[in-house]
């Protein structure tokens, strides 16, 4: 089980082994899905910020790619990128600042876009997670997992749970719960850490 705690900032390793192998999909497409992966972990690292590229699941090319904030990426031009091919297939690669686990954003991204089929994130240091799914739900996680999110509030209420950790769970309870029922096709962990 790879620590999902690491507060800490990662730096790009040259090193690392950042290679995606998602059975199923070709060569070429691994390959491109590798390539993205390493470069999204360069530049975060030099730019200190999150890195994205859109590439597209039949040929494995890098068609978009952008530049976020410390702690997102994936902005307006992303979306109206998106919009413009509502026949695409594409994986969403970027990179984290810390640990690489994929968030509830990510998470949302991949369940509720038709052309988003995979989802990675990596740590800059090679750390990879990867959620492959093609079911689709336009709600919010918050209207999906209404019962769980209250049994969470309820341990607030017995003194269970302290307010301070209440984020920490909620983000795990939402990100375990959609890779669960939207990864269908496949979740996986890779420390390409050296």
């Amino acid at each position: 089980m790879i620590n999902r705690e690491n507060p800490n900032i990662t730096e790009y390793n040259p090193n690392a082994d950042y290679s995606i192998n998602i059975p199923g999909l070709s060569n070429e497409v691994n390959q491109g899905l590798s390539n993205a992966t390493r470069c999204v972990a360069e530049k975060g690292s030099a730019h200190q910020v999150e890195a994205m590229a859109l590439v597209d699941l039949t040929t494995g090319s890098s068609v978009y790619d952008e530049l976020g904030d410390f702690d997102s990426v994936g902005g307006d031009e992303f979306w109206e990128f998106v919009e413009r091919y509502p026949n695409g297939r594409f994986a969403f690669v970027h990179s984290h600042m810390t640990d690489g686990f994929l968030s509830r954003d990510d998470m949302q991204t991949l369940s509720t876009n038709a052309q988003i089929q995979v989802m990675i994130a990596t740590s800059n240091d090679g750390l990879k997670r990867i959620a492959y799914g093609d079911i689709k739900d336009y709600r919010l996680y918050d209207s999906i997992y209404t019962d769980d999110l209250e049994n969470l509030r309820s341990r607030i209420k017995r003194g269970i749970l302290e307010m301070a950790d209440y984020r920490h769970e909620y983000q795990k309870l939402i990100v375990e719960n959609a890779i669960r029922d939207f990864a269908n096709l496949g979740f996986w962990e890779v420390d390409g850490r050296v």
